[in-house]
């Protein structure tokens, strides 16, 4: 009896209410692309940056750049790397680079790569990706080698 009455509740919610087709699916994003880059960095013949270590720094910066061709859109960042911060009795694993940004009205994010005197000799990978409005992924990857 109750399975009767859900079945019958749920038909007559379609019947008076609806199903608009566009709530089934999404409008493929024909412009939505990711192509990421470190445009303060020198790409050498393979297709990896370099980044200098400043001696006697704790940390030596630059930005990175994620171009998605959709504004106001999230873009999430993680690298193959953490770091062990100790404060407090406490430790705490981060990484390199600042995991969330957002698109500008251009479609473009930007990020912070910090890296520790630690990773000097390293390639650091960075990944970035974002999820257009009908879920579909967008992943691309850098590679960052810390010189000394």
């Amino acid at each position: 009896m109750f399975v009767k009455k859900v079945l019958l509740l749920t038909t007559a919610l379609f019947v008076f209410i609806g199903c608009d087709a566009n709530s089934l699916t999404c409008d493929v994003c024909d412009d939505c692309y990711l192509t990421v880059s470190a445009p303060d960095l020198e790409m050498d013949d393979n297709g990896y940056y370099h980044m200098d270590f400043i001696s006697g720094e704790i940390q030596t910066f630059s930005t990175l750049k994620a171009e998605t061709g959709i504004p106001y859109e999230s873009v999430g960042w993680t690298t193959n790397v953490q770091h062990l911060i100790e404060y407090e009795m406490y430790d705490y694993w981060t990484y390199p680079v600042n995991t969330n940004s957002y698109t500008d009205d251009e479609g473009i994010a930007y990020t912070v790569l910090g890296v520790w005197e630690e990773f000097v000799g390293d390639t650091i990978e960075v990944y970035c990706g974002y999820a257009d409005n009908c879920m579909i992924g967008y992943l691309d990857t850098l590679y960052v080698i810390v010189n000394p």
